[in-house]
């Protein structure tokens, strides 16, 4: 059975059933969960508002991780209660390639993550997040709706 089991998490309500779904399972397993976030870069533009205001990126950046902390804060929490063994893992860089490196690193017997209803016209050609984790992981994948 699953020992250790990932979760690829954000703020969004698919992340948010994919922990929910590990948690119940790493419940019924007696697996400990590991909790992977990913903070993006900021878009090309922000070099624009960096050159006029130096300070705004690293003001942008301190909040978006200090509100992931607080999510995985959160999350964490949850599994306390539950009784359930949860890490933390708050990485930047580009979504897949991390979450892929972290995986390696990791080495867990399952990843959850949540699956969008829709990606338009250009996700669906080149594939979103959970199609490339699907392609390249080395684990097997649990896919939440």
């Amino acid at each position: 059975m699953f020992k250790k089991i990932a979760v690829a998490f954000d703020e969004s309500p698919e992340a948010g059933r994919a922990f929910h779904s590990a948690l119940e399972l790493a419940k019924f397993s007696s697996a400990t969960l590991h909790l992977i976030t990913v903070l993006e870069g900021f878009p090309a533009y922000m070099s624009y508002v960096a050159a006029v205001a130096p300070n705004v990126p690293i003001l942008l950046k301190e909040e978006k991780r200090s509100f992931y902390s607080d999510l995985q804060g959160k999350a964490k929490a949850e599994a306390d209660r539950a009784g359930v063994s949860l890490s933390l893992e708050i990485a930047e860089g580009e979504i897949v390639g991390e979450l892929l490196r972290l995986i390696e690193e990791i080495k867990p017997d399952l990843l959850a993550i949540g699956l969008r209803h829709g990606h338009g016209t250009v996700g669906r050609l080149l594939g979103g997040t959970a199609h490339q984790l699907a392609v390249h992981s080395k684990c097997p994948l649990l896919g939440v709706h």
